[in-house]
């Protein structure tokens, strides 16, 4: 299908691009009504995406547009919109919203869906089951976007120190994101700076005499597996691959990531994964990445 692309927010838009793109639908991109309109006449768009937060809130302008063209335009409208905006009820090309932060099921489903469904705004399932609970709360909806990054996608960062993996863990839990750090530092260290919000799995145990080992793969692969099941928004991050590969072997943890980032768990889920990258041959670079995304967080 032809997906014409609404938003200003330049971040988000290419988030929203890669995503569409890579189901096989043609994009084209607008940041203003007036260049909308002008895209919709030339480029014939199956269907609309629509941020209602473009335009300092003024959005919403483009379909009022489009119904007071001559003729009016009634391509199928896809509304992204935040917690505490209003999307207008009687809208006849309004088939769908999307609440941020979304997932790629829910933008992949809401354009599936557009053709279907009858008039009006309907709310997509995963953000319909989190607006009750978040009604009150004024939370950060740009953050993950702006990093250009997006839940249901998994991403790899290959750096020295934690810190930036941290900062996204920090993000994804602030969305609401079930967040799972397996670490191999001590537990008490990385509960003490995520407090409750994030579930902490430290691979480091205390043995016979003392002595600190690693998890094995088998126990970790178990005990993730676990946590993904039981919880509706799962994340998981690695914050030092290295040192797992140090206890069990290149081959062997590289063979338990492809394993984890590649199954289907019937949901919507991301991995996150910081490894200090010396050490690692180009080869052993593009197993990773064949599953995963290339995160620099310096945008460099």
């Amino acid at each position: 299908m032809r997906i014409l692309i609404v938003d200003d927010n330049i971040a988000l838009q290419e988030v929203l691009t890669e995503v569409i793109s890579d189901a096989g639908h043609s994009v084209r991109n607008a940041m203003s009504t007036d260049g909308a309109l002008s895209i919709i006449e030339s480029f014939r768009p199956d269907t609309i995406v629509l941020d209602a937060d473009m335009q300092d809130g003024r959005g919403l302008m483009l379909l009022d547009r489009m119904q007071s063209n001559e003729p009016p335009i009634e391509t199928p409208v896809v509304v992204i919109r935040s917690w505490n905006r209003q999307i207008p009820q009687d809208s006849p090309v309004v088939r769908a919203c999307i609440k941020k932060p979304f997932t790629v099921q829910d933008v992949l489903e809401s354009i599936e869906n557009a053709h279907a469904a009858e008039p009006g705004p309907r709310e997509t399932p995963a953000a319909a089951a989190v607006e009750r609970a978040e009604a009150d709360q004024d939370m950060p909806r740009d953050a993950l976007a702006q990093k250009k990054v997006l839940y249901g996608k998994s991403y790899i960062m290959f750096r020295s120190g934690p810190e930036e993996i941290y900062e996204m863990i920090s993000m994804f839990s602030d969305e609401g994101c079930d967040v799972l750090l397996v670490t191999a530092r001590k537990k008490k260290a990385a509960a003490k700076r995520f407090g409750n919000n994030v579930t902490v799995m430290s691979m480091m145990v205390r043995t016979f005499g003392g002595i600190f080992n690693i998890y094995g793969l088998g126990t970790m692969i178990d005990e993730i597996e676990n946590f993904i099941e039981d919880n509706d928004k799962p994340v998981v991050a690695f914050d030092d691959l290295g040192q797992i590969i140090n206890r069990n072997g290149m081959n062997s943890t590289l063979t338990a990531i492809h394993h984890l980032v590649t199954k289907k768990y019937g949901k919507d889920m991301t991995f996150l994964v910081s490894v200090d990258p010396k050490g690692f041959t180009n080869k052993d670079k593009e197993i990773l990445l064949n599953h995963m995304i290339y995160h620099d967080p310096t945008g460099v």
